[in-house]
Parts: structure tokens; C-alpha cells; sequence
């Protein structure tokens, strides 16, 4: 890539910081016009810390996060993964480490209760950029603080040069009666896409024509969260439906089942599978925070199992698990993470793990490196401070890292079904190497990383939101 190339994606991280920054403060409401004063949204419950590609990492975070936190390479959109909401999972991690307090004065506690009650209303634009979708926007209409557990309604509208779609919520994160109380978490979805497993290898391959592959996903999903232990360690449980079919852009009723060379794109001859899945997980996050972390550790434990209905009768098990430790010295922190995962049966290609870009290896793109059945993944992050007291409007402190990536399909490419990876020539192991700096704001952390590919090629980040 380019000097120039390099100098682009700086501006244009930077321009989406800005255009983030003033469409949160233009577009901030009173709750329902009353007129109360209410602080800015956190940004990061609407930013994916995952590749911008929504269709993502099995673990993202976030209201919106295609959901869990640990950043697993991307795969497939509303996976099993999708099903761990962050907003679920923070609210339980903060009940443990934020344990209630002694009851307040009656009338201190009355008016905290009434203001506690009212629901709060926002509407975020935000401009966006990424490999896969290109340029484009999302505008977020959120209603918090529903009911005596804050509920939230959050419906997400995409669109833009290579994407468009709706994704609506109802999450119930957690009870304040006890620390073994449940949540769940509701998900309504219809998205149009390309995704990173028919892209970015040395050689195109595109369906017929040369029109890129588009990922139409229409569904649902339910996850269910209940603490076990008094240590935080929480279990999901849920169950998803999708309707997945392959088009060659936004706006058509077309159907493909394979590309221009014949390679399987669907298991179903029609273009069109059908998938129903059971999910199971446990994760346990014991950092000492969720926005800037320094010492702690969270793990995450997955499974998710295809129930064979439909033409394409697909029958899958997907394995996956993720430990990070946060390792303080001094006033720096050292980061470690480790990941990996396995399909067992005949894996649709659009559901198979990707390797490669802003939430796997850095340096390269989404996918790039490979598509695989299954995967190991490791990070290393040294963090240290710049600025501890940083005396800016809606920003408290801003600090520099040091990072290095590895990923591998450990040989599965040619095991995945109509082989996305071996098809496009992906070389199935890659490294980076980078830096970059984090700042620490009212709307969450904000990263800006630059990092090289062991291929020499350079890549700029911009994300809002912990990696880890």
C-alpha cells in the first residue's frame, strides 16, 4: 500500500472521529422532550469493536456488537457468538465488581428511583468506512432505561456503497434484585452484504458477469444469560433462525448457488439455505474494567449446533473458545490473547471462520489471510500512558500500544464446503505487527492503529470500543 494510500485512511479515521464526535452532541434528545439533562451516549454500545464488517467476529461487543467481546475472526453474521450480548454480559460483570451500596436517605432514594425510571431516547448517525462495505452510514434509534431493568429497544438502519439492512433489539441485560438474576436478549435482522469469505485473495473469483457475491441474512435470534457462580461466570443458552441466500447486489430477488467457476456458494442447488441453530456458552469477565482494562482476565466457551431442516438439511457443530489476560507493570499493561475453533460436519462457506483484519490480524484485510473449518489466534499488546490526566473536553487520558498478531486455518481451507479459501488463493497463516494510540472518552475508548502485514502490505485502523 502506498505512502499515499497510508495518508488517505489517517484522514479519513480521523474525519470519521470527527463526524462521530458531532453528530453524537448535534443529535443527543432529552428523554421524550421532557427536558431532562442527560449525559452523552456511550458510543461504544453502538460500535462494533469487531471489524466494521457487521457480519463478524464470532465474539463482538456492544448493543449493536454482532456481539461478544473477545474478537475472534470474523465468520458469519448472527452466529452463535451474536447471541452473547455485551450490554448483558457488562451488566453482569459490573453487578459483581459494583456490588449495591447502603440504602440512601427515603427521599434521596425516591427521586433516584424516579430518575432511574425515566426512559431515555437518542437518535446517532455515524459515517463509516471498511474494506468490505466500503463508505457508508448508520443511523441508531435507541430507547434506555424501559421498565425497572433497564430494557433497551435499539433499532440499527444501514446503508451505503456496499450495504444495506435493519437490525432491531430488545435487550433485558440483568435483574438488581440479586447477583444470580437472568437476562435475554431478542434480535430481529435483515441484511444485504458482501462478506470477507468471497473476497480479498490473490485471485478474484465473483459470480457471473463479475458481480461481487452479497450475503442476504433474514431472521431471529433469542439468548438467555444466567450467573452460576458468585465469581461472574455466566451461561447463555438460545437459539437462532436464518434465511441465507446469495444475490449479486442490493436490490434484486436473484439467486446464486455458485460462482463463475462453479465453486458452491450455498449447500442448498437454489441459492437459498435455510439455518437453525441451538447455541451454548460460558463466559466470565473478571477485568477490573470493561472501557479501559489493566489487569483481569474474561474467557468465553462456545458451541453452537445446526438443526438439519430445509433443502440444504446443513448439519454443523461449532466449537470455539477465547482467554484474555491483562497483566499489569507498573502504571503499563501487557495484554495476552489466545483463541481457536472447529467445525464438525459440512459447514456452509458463509458461516465458516475468516482470518485477517482489524479484530484478527492487523496489517491485513478482513478475511484476508484465510477461510478456514477450523483456527488458532494469538495477540500480543504492550500499553502504556502518554497522557494519565488529559485535560480535554469529554476525554480523560490517552496512551500508545505496541502490538503483534497471528492467525492460522491450520490447514482447513480445503475442507470448507465449495473451499471460498483455496479457490482465492488465501495463504491460511499470516502475522502483523503495529502500532497505535487509544483515547479514553465519554463515549468509550477510540483506537487509532497502524500495522504491516508479513505480505509488506499497510493497513490504518480506526475503531470505537476495547479490542479485548
Amino acid at each position: 500500500m502506498t505512502a499515499n494510500i497510508i495518508l488517505y485512511k489517517s484522514l479519513e479515521a480521523l474525519a470519521l472521529l470527527l463526524g462521530a464526535t458531532s453528530a453524537l452532541f448535534i443529535t443527543r434528545l432529552p428523554a421524550w422532550g421532557q427536558g431532562a439533562e442527560t449525559t452523552p451516549f456511550n458510543l461504544q454500545s453502538l460500535d462494533p469493536p469487531a471489524g466494521d464488517h457487521q457480519s463478524p467476529s464470532p465474539q463482538r461487543g456492544g448493543v449493536w456488537g454482532e456481539v461478544s467481546s473477545t474478537n475472534a475472526p470474523t465468520q458469519s453474521s448472527y452466529s452463535a457468538e451474536d447471541l452473547k450480548g455485551e450490554g448483558l454480559e457488562q451488566g453482569i460483570s459490573q453487578q459483581r465488581q459494583n456490588p449495591p451500596t447502603q440504602p440512601q436517605r427515603p427521599e434521596l432514594e425516591t427521586i433516584q428511583e424516579e430518575l432511574d425510571e425515566e426512559p431515555d431516547f437518542a437518535i446517532v448517525p455515524l459515517p463509516r468506512y471498511s474494506s468490505i462495505k466500503g463508505i457508508h452510514g448508520t443511523l441508531d434509534l435507541i430507547l434506555t432505561n424501559l421498565g425497572e431493568n433497564d430494557q433497551t429497544l435499539d433499532l440499527r438502519l444501514e446503508g451505503g456503497e456496499r450495504t444495506i439492512g435493519a437490525t432491531f433489539r430488545y435487550t433485558d441485560p440483568w435483574l438488581e434484585s440479586g447477583p444470580s438474576d437472568s437476562g435475554y436478549q431478542v434480535r430481529l435482522f435483515n441484511t444485504r452484504s458482501p462478506e470477507p469469505q468471497f473476497l480479498d485473495g490473490d485471485r478474484e473469483v465473483n459470480l457471473i458477469h463479475d458481480h461481487e457475491a452479497w450475503v442476504d441474512r433474514l431472521g431471529g435470534s433469542f439468548s438467555f444469560y444466567q450467573p452460576v457462580t458468585p465469581t461472574g461466570v455466566v451461561l447463555s443458552a438460545g437459539a437462532s433462525y436464518q434465511r441465507v441466500a446469495i444475490r449479486n447486489s442490493a436490490f434484486t430477488s436473484r439467486l446464486y448457488s455458485s460462482d463463475r467457476l462453479g465453486n458452491p456458494l450455498t449447500l442448498s442447488e437454489q441459492g437459498l439455505d435455510t439455518l437453525v441453530t441451538l447455541n451454548l456458552g460460558l463466559f466470565q469477565d473478571r477485568r477490573n474494567s470493561s472501557e479501559w482494562p489493566t489487569q483481569g482476565y474474561r474467557f468465553e466457551l462456545a458451541t453452537e449446533q445446526s438443526i438439519p431442516v430445509g433443502s440444504a438439511d446443513i448439519l454443523f457443530n461449532r466449537l470455539s473458545a477465547s482467554f484474555t489476560q491483562f497483566v499489569p507493570f507498573q502504571n503499563q499493561t501487557f495484554v495476552f490473547n489466545l483463541q481457536g475453533g472447529t467445525i464438525l460436519g459440512d459447514v456452509p462457506p458463509y458461516q465458516a471462520f475468516n482470518l485477517g483484519g482489524s479484530d484478527s490480524v492487523r496489517g491485513y484485510q478482513d478475511g484476508e489471510i484465510g477461510t478456514g473449518k477450523s483456527y488458532i489466534q494469538g495477540t500480543v499488546e504492550y500499553r502504556f500512558p502518554i497522557i494519565e490526566d488529559l485535560n480535554l473536553p469529554y476525554s480523560s487520558a490517552l496512551s500508545g500500544t505496541v502490538f503483534g498478531d497471528f492467525a492460522s486455518d491450520l490447514g482447513s481451507a480445503e475442507s470448507v464446503f465449495g473451499e471460498p479459501g483455496e479457490v482465492r488463493n488465501k495463504p491460511g497463516n499470516g502475522f502483523g505487527l503495529g502500532l497505535g494510540v487509544r483515547l479514553l472518552t465519554d463515549f468509550g475508548p477510540v483506537r487509532l492503529e497502524f500495522a504491516v502485514s508479513d505480505q509488506r502490505d499497510l493497513s490504518a485502523i480506526f475503531k470505537i470500543g476495547e479490542r479485548f
